[in-house]
């Protein structure tokens, strides 16, 4: 095992690389927890509400890119929710103006007149 002037820890290390701090770590991590909560929120919108959780999707990942961490995938996940979400919304209207309008369109069978 080869030492280096500054211990065994660094003997390994390419000259070009710098040693990493614990504060640019913590910066990483924190970035990587908002990429994990953007992909995450991101899934939870495509499956359950995408109104409330596509939103979080897309902040959580511009927030993961603040840190310098790429999120594509959360702010993708969160506006396909979205999407989803919307169409379900138009189709729901429509199915409810179909049902009443068919229920317009019935005859009167069993009205008498007085």
């Amino acid at each position: 095992m080869s030492t280096s002037e500054y211990g065994p820890q660094n003997a390994y290390q390419h000259p070009d690389q710098q040693p990493v701090t614990m504060g640019q770590l913590r910066w990483y991590m924190e970035g990587m927890r908002h990429a994990r909560l953007a992909t995450v929120f991101g899934i939870l919108a495509i499956v359950s509400l995408g109104i409330l959780f596509g939103p979080l999707a897309i902040s959580r990942s511009k927030k993961a890119e603040a840190f310098g961490v790429p999120a594509a995938e959360g702010r993708v996940l969160g506006w396909v929710g979205i999407g989803l979400f919307i169409m379900w919304v138009v189709f729901f209207i429509a199915y409810l103006a179909l049902i009443v309008t068919l229920i317009g369109s019935l005859p009167n069978s069993g009205v008498t007149g007085a």
